[in-house]
């Protein structure tokens, strides 16, 4: 996700920011995966 360096100070905030950066990243790869229409039928599910 192109993030060189945490923005936050101390380990619990850095975990806080690392856990969103992979969320991120994780919905980005199931929306290309199976796209916005499958990723909200597997939610209802």
């Amino acid at each position: 996700m192109n993030q060189g360096a945490f923005l936050m100070r101390g380990l619990d905030k850095v975990r806080a920011e690392f856990s969103l950066t992979a969320l991120a990243y994780d919905l980005r790869r199931a929306i290309t995966l199976i796209g916005v229409p499958g990723l909200i039928r597997a939610a209802r599910a």
